[in-house]
Parts: C-alpha cells; sequence; structure tokens
C-alpha cells in the first residue's frame, strides 16, 4: 500500500524524499522550500521573486512575515473577507453580468434546494451594481451535486442564467488598485509568479514553492491573502475555518488536458474530530486526468492568528491519522506532527487530519466527487 512520506522544514535533509516523491509521480512539476531574508520589514526596495523554470510558480507562505509590491492597476478577487484597503476600487459589474446576478437574485424561490444556498452565498458579496470576491468555489460546488441543469430552477430564463454564469463567473469580483505600494502579507498566504510577472518582496519569511513548468500564463493573481479570504466554514464552532487561496475552476478543460488550469489547488483548513472524515483519493482519478495527491503544511496557529484572529487548537496533539487497509478501518497508525512539518500522501492513502492547521496542496488538484470517504 502507498505510505505517506514526513519532512519538517528546519531538517532540509528530511524534505529530500517529499520532493523526490513528488517529482516521480509529476515530472512537470518542480517543488521545494526556500526563506526569503530582504531587509527589515517595512524597509528597503525588497528582492525579486520569479519562476525559476519558466513556468507558473506558486508559493506557500509558512511562517515569517513580509510584503509584496503590488502595483497601481493590480487587480485581485480577494475582499470577501476583510475589506481590501481604500486603495482598491471594486469594478463595476458590465451589461451582461449584473443582468445575470439579477435574474437570481429575484428568483431564488424557484431554485432546487441544493443549488439555493450557493446562490445565496454568491449574492451575499453582491451590493448594488458591485460583486467582490472569488465566486469560483461556489460555481463548482453546484455542479458537485450532480443535479442536471434543468432541476436548477424551475424557470427557463434562470437556467439560461446559469449557463452565461457557468462560462463567465471568472469575470467577476475583481477590485483595481489605485495606487502602488507595498502590502503586508504573512503565514497561510499565497503568491504567484511567472518569468513575465515576477514580485517584488521584502521582510522574512519561510515558504514551500511548487512550479509547473508547462504552464507560463497563470490565471491566479499574484496575491491570495487569508484576511481577504471568505471563510467557506459555515458550521459551529466558529473558530473553525475554510479559505481557499487556489481552488479548482469548473469548466477549464483544454484539449489534452483533463485538468484544465487545476494543475495546483490549495486551501487552509483547520481540522478537528468533528469536521475531518477518513478518506483517500483514488488512482484512478475520478472524471479523467492525474491521479490526486496531497501535501500538507502544519502551520503555526500564532503565526496565522496573526492575520486573522484567533485560531485556537485547544491544546491538543496535531496528528496524521493513516490508514493501510482502506478497507479495513480497524488498522490505523498515527503521525505526530507540529509546525513545520510537511506530509506528502499519495494516491490510494487512507488519511485524516486531526486538530491541525494545515494548507493542503492538491496535485493537479481538488477535483469533483475525487475525495472518497472511508467507511
Amino acid at each position: 500500500m502507498p505510505e505517506p512520506i514526513l519532512g519538517h522544514i528546519h531538517r532540509p535533509e528530511t524534505l529530500e524524499p517529499v520532493v523526490s516523491r513528488c517529482q516521480q509521480d509529476y515530472p512537470h512539476l518542480k517543488v521545494g522550500y526556500d526563506r526569503v531574508r530582504a531587509g527589515r520589514f517595512g524597509e528597503g526596495s525588497g528582492d525579486e521573486i520569479t519562476a525559476i523554470h519558466n513556468g507558473v510558480r506558486h508559493l506557500f507562505v509558512l511562517g515569517g512575515q513580509g510584503e509584496v509590491f503590488l502595483d497601481i492597476s493590480y487587480r485581485t478577487q480577494e475582499g470577501d473577507g476583510e475589506p481590501l484597503p481604500d486603495c482598491y476600487e471594486p469594478d463595476v459589474c458590465d451589461s451582461e453580468n449584473l443582468p445575470i446576478l439579477q435574474t437570481l437574485a429575484e428568483n431564488l424561490d424557484t431554485l432546487h434546494s441544493q443549488i439555493c444556498p450557493y446562490v445565496e452565498s454568491i449574492l451575499t458579496r453582491l451590493n448594488g451594481n458591485v460583486l467582490i470576491g472569488d465566486i469560483s468555489s461556489e460555481i463548482r460546488l453546484m455542479a458537485e451535486t450532480g443535479l442536471p441543469l434543468i432541476e436548477w430552477s424551475s424557470r427557463p430564463k434562470v437556467r439560461r442564467a446559469f449557463e452565461i454564469l457557468q462560462v463567465n463567473y471568472s469575470q467577476l469580483g475583481w477590485s483595481t488598485k489605485k495606487e502602488a505600494t507595498f502590502e503586508p502579507f504573512g503565514a497561510g498566504d499565497q503568491l504567484t509568479v511567472t518569468a513575465d510577472e515576477p514580485i517584488r518582496v521584502r521582510g522574512e519569511f519561510d515558504y514551500w514553492w511548487v512550479e509547473n513548468t508547462e504552464l507560463f500564463m497563470t490565471h491566479i493573481t499574484a496575491t491570495r491573502r487569508l484576511r481577504y479570504l471568505r471563510n467557506m466554514f459555515h458550521s459551529s464552532p466558529s473558530t473553525n475555518f475554510r479559505r481557499l487561496p487556489l481552488t479548482w475552476y469548473a469548466h477549464t478543460e483544454m484539449e489534452g488536458e483533463d485538468d484544465g488550469i487545476n494543475s495546483v489547488n490549495s486551501h487552509l483548513v483547520h481540522l478537528t474530530a468533528e469536521t475531518s472524515q477518513p478518506h483517500y483519493h483514488p488512482s484512478q482519478a475520478v472524471g479523467g486526468g492525474q491521479a490526486e495527491s496531497q501535501i500538507y503544511l502544519i502551520l503555526d496557529p500564532a503565526d496565522v492568528s496573526a492575520t486573522i484572529g484567533s485560531v485556537d487548537l485547544g491544546g491538543k496533539p496535531e496528528l496524521m491519522q493513516i490508514y493501510p487497509a482502506l478497507n479495513d478501518l480497524s488498522h490505523c497508525q498515527e503521525l505526530a506532527l507540529k509546525p513545520g512539518s510537511v506530509v506528502y500522501i499519495p494516491p490510494d492513502t487512507g488519511h485524516c487530519g486531526i486538530d491541525m492547521l494545515a494548507n493542503v496542496i492538491a496535485i493537479p488538484g481538488f477535483k469533483p466527487h475525487n475525495q472518497i470517504p472511508l467507511t
């Protein structure tokens, strides 16, 4: 049976097996760990970070503090968590997309009960003619219900609105920066660079990175900061959260590539025994494409609390439960984890995170219906 690989950022030699296995499973990816020491926080012009293999490089911040220079006219889909700084101005919905959102708002009574909560979540971001934030998660979750579109609404014009929204959703939720400044980031935040679009940073921080050498353009913006992202965990206790710096984008398949642009996804989660279920990702991926592996980056609650408020693990030990036999839950191994731990989970490996704060990186992405529960 496949087995997880465990390393720690303070022991670089233990990360070599993680890097080697990931690049063996996904030859088009380069992965690794690095740190930046680019002057004191808030001072100096900083250092440039760019793609080092001419691809799309994602940086997942593990700890420390930094600032990134974001120029005038920089655009982002952040802002549906905490509001963006005053130097951002939300984009007005255009004449094609605003009527689509208005149609949905006016016809909530026609929606299927499984679809309505996701539409309501989208509409909470709408204020007049402005929508703020990334709605790709809701688009994906509606598709994942498995309901045929004809059942989404009892009204034909609403079904047509859904058809257009599934194509146009990535055009919505943007805000544009009106002045050039450095902006802070910290643990759990994400930066993305290409050879054509490097970033300038200052401060001191550690990060894990993944670079797709087969892509040279990115659909994701240079920053995805937890404080500005919506908490997608809606149940109690309120301290639990799930934020999606790099989520699955639906309807993006490309010729010869079933996974489309979703070569890497990430979400930052607070996992507890009550909210985490044993599961695995099969070696034959549901829906096609490459099999999904995951890398768990264990973060320090104190570091993340500095960004988004209190994160309380209740003093419990952080554990990863591993199930070697997918058909027998009585055999369970436990990995003791701590901030800085890096765990590689191959396909067909039963696992469950307990009382941990983790940035979960999925390669090639959180495929719809590809998380199989163990019962």
